[in-house]
């Protein structure tokens, strides 16, 4: 356990601290041998409470007068953390005084006396007599004074944190938090804060309900009082709704409108004036897919774990806000390059571990956007704005890392309204192409089938990465009449092929949940084959887990695919939510190992034996399995080990325009 006590500066900087502590006397002594003590300092509310023999003096003997410091002597000497009685004068003269000894710092104790007159402020002696620890701090929030019960909760060898900075003593995951209510008591306000702990468990075990007073000295407010108190304790409208109106409900971390109160605060420090912050903007790499096939308490359920791990990453200046859905920012102040990327890469590295839901793996990657201030502005909306052009330039280039904003990204970054006004156009405008990606018989390296993914490139923008429009399209629902335009693309390539004598491959086509889900959706199917005089078995009808959160409408849909004789497969399996549960429910031909498997091959002993128990459970079902993502010789030597019949991947081809395709693969 850490000991705090040593960790105290030099007594001379305390010296303040001391005599604004409008509470007590004090008077703090260094050891010097087993019976010698010497002054160091004491306050002028001990010149107004005693008599001193000499105020001057060096020698604790010689500064209390002689009655006085035979009683402190045999204090001295006695089990600290307790209370004494110190009776001073004779007669009707004689006075009362409370005594406490603790230790202060090193070889160095402080004694504090305390009149017991009934002349004393009133509600300090409610504070002193308090059954709750109370701890009262100046404005910069060091401690000037703990009552009894929290000197008698501390343990021997911490009993007294007298001198030290309340926001060091906190756990880091409290830290911001209690800043926020601490400025605003210091403003006159009490607040309560729900849950609130001390690093190595000082003054409670469990975390407890932390309220704060503003601490008035001659009508000023010269401090706060802290009162720890049970977690059940009772919080009232005011100031739950203040608390809870900065707290997102789902994660319990700070929301957006603590982010721009927070800023606000970081503006208006002096001392933060000259040095710089960082915005980390974190975003969760296609968790609508996770909500979709997990279903919405579970989703949300997954949420709780990712944002409790990011904040076990916070630190005394390092913030964390859930900005959106999902999407979160860190804001690092005095921040250096090194702090800055070891907060991004300690993101990165807490997310290679799975999260367990219902006893299944699930992996998150994130991608991270940073802005700086302030170098790239101090207004909070251009901040973020930058880092998300950041954010953006990392998923066009793979996702599962970080950049910083450079001026050039600007020009990368268009309007999404714009640019969903130009994908409405971009079917009368011809825009929109298809590429296939061919796929590898791994038993004779013949290749019959193929996958079609979907390429824009724009008369304003250029080419535009699917990461880019894909969402935009499947958020204003454009999603259904493109789908609808690759299915009927993928027919005309079909019958074309035909009627040149080319031999008849497959095409699988890439089916958005929404499409999917629409009435009509196989009898559109049944119209193109039609229309084409496509034979069924040349498409392949490819969706994703999320389809298939309906049972009854998904079992009816696929059941009218497989009476037309067209092939449906499941992509990314191994990511979703009921993997083995809808291989025996749904009428499935064909099952694609998702990618993040494939990469991990040869790394990872988990991945290998999650890759051979699909290969074994698919070929007992009578199902195809195509591994993707591969690009690496010996990716495919453990898979044809295993007998996995297809591969696709960069190590046989990228995803290639239509007529590359045919020059390849039917002409040459």
């Amino acid at each position: 356990m850490k000991k705090y006590r040593e960790s105290v500066a030099p007594f001379a900087d305390y010296q303040q601290l001391i005599q604004l502590n409008p509470f007590d006397a004090v008077v703090c002594l260094r050891k010097v041998d087993t019976t010698a003590f010497e002054v160091v300092e004491f306050n002028d509310k001990l010149l107004s409470l005693i008599e001193l023999q000499d105020r001057t003096a060096k020698k604790a003997e010689n500064f209390f007068s002689k009655q006085c410091w035979l009683q402190l002597s045999k204090f001295l000497n006695q089990e600290f953390n307790k209370q004494h009685v110190l009776k001073l004068g004779i007669g009707p003269q004689e006075k009362t005084f409370a005594i406490h000894v603790q230790h202060f710092a090193k070889s160095m104790v402080a004694i504090i006396l305390r009149a017991t007159q009934f002349d004393i402020n009133p509600y300090l002696q409610f504070i002193e007599q308090h059954v709750s620890p109370v701890l009262t701090t100046d404005l910069q929030g060091r401690i000037i004074h703990q009552n009894v019960a929290a000197t008698q909760a501390l343990s021997r060898e911490h009993n007294s944190l007298l001198g030290l900075d309340i926001f060091s003593l906190l756990e880091n995951k409290y830290v911001n938090e209690f800043k926020l209510l601490f400025d605003k008591t210091i403003e006159g306000s009490a607040f309560g804060m729900p849950k609130c702990l001390l690093k190595g468990q000082l003054l409670s075990k469990e975390p407890f309900y932390l309220r704060t007073h503003p601490t008035y000295y001659n009508g000023e407010v010269i401090g706060v009082h802290l009162f720890v108190k049970d977690a059940n304790s009772f919080m009232n409208d005011h100031e739950a709704f203040y608390y809870l109106a900065l707290m997102d409900e789902l994660t319990g971390i700070w929301n957006r409108k603590a982010f721009k109160e927070h800023w606000l605060h970081h503006l208006n420090d002096k001392k933060q004036e000259h040095k710089q912050a960082a915005l980390i903007l974190v975003d969760i790499d296609r968790f609508k897919k996770f909500n979709e096939s997990l279903g919405e308490s579970r989703g949300d359920e997954l949420m709780r774990m990712f944002s409790h791990r990011l904040r076990e990453l916070c630190y005394s200046k390092c913030s964390l806000y859930r900005y959106n859905s999902d999407e979160f920012i860190f804001v690092l102040k005095d921040a250096t390059i090194q702090k800055i990327e070891r907060t991004a890469n300690a993101i990165l590295d807490i997310l290679k571990q799975p999260f367990m839901i219902d006893g299944q793996e699930y992996f998150i990657s994130v991608s991270i956007g940073i802005s700086l201030s302030p170098a790239d502005g101090k207004d909070l909306e251009t901040l973020v704005r930058k880092a998300d052009k950041a954010l953006f330039s990392v998923k066009e280039h793979g996702r599962s890392h970080y950049r910083y904003y450079r001026e050039d990204m600007t020009a990368i970054f268009p309007n999404e309204a714009l640019m969903e006004a130009h994908l409405r156009r971009a079917i009368e405008f011809n825009e929109l192409s298809l590429h296939l990606q061919p796929q590898m018989d791994l038993a004779n390296n013949s290749i019959n089938s193929f996958e079609a993914l979907l390429r824009w490139n724009n008369r304003k923008f250029g080419f535009v990465s699917p990461a880019q429009f894909i969402p935009i399209a499947e958020a204003s629902g454009l999603i259904i009449e493109i789908g609808d335009w690759i299915i009927d693309e993928v027919c005309r390539y079909q019958s074309e092929w035909q009627t040149k004598g080319y031999r008849p491959v497959r095409i699988a086509v890439n089916i958005s949940p929404k499409q999917f889900r629409k009435e009509n959706f196989a009898r559109k199917i049944k119209e193109a084959l039609k229309k084409y005089d496509v034979p069924p078995e040349l498409l392949e009808v490819e969706i994703t887990e999320s389809s298939m959160t309906n049972v009854h409408e998904t079992f009816s849909i696929l059941t009218e695919l497989k009476q037309l004789g067209v092939y449906v497969s499941v992509d990314d399996f191994g990511t979703g939510y009921s993997s083995l549960s809808y291989l025996k429910r749904y009428p499935i031909d064909i099952i694609k190992i998702d990618q993040s498997f494939i990469a991990d091959i040869a790394k990872d002993d988990k991945n290998e034996a999650i890759i051979k128990a699909i290969i074994s459970m698919s070929h007992n079902l009578g199902l195809e399995v195509i591994a993707e993502g591969i690009e690496e010789p010996t990716q495919v030597d453990f898979l044809k080990r295993h007998r996995c019949q297809k591969g696709q991947g960069y190590l046989y081809n990228k995803p290639l325009p239509v007529e590359t395709i045919v020059q390849q693969y039917f002409v040459s």
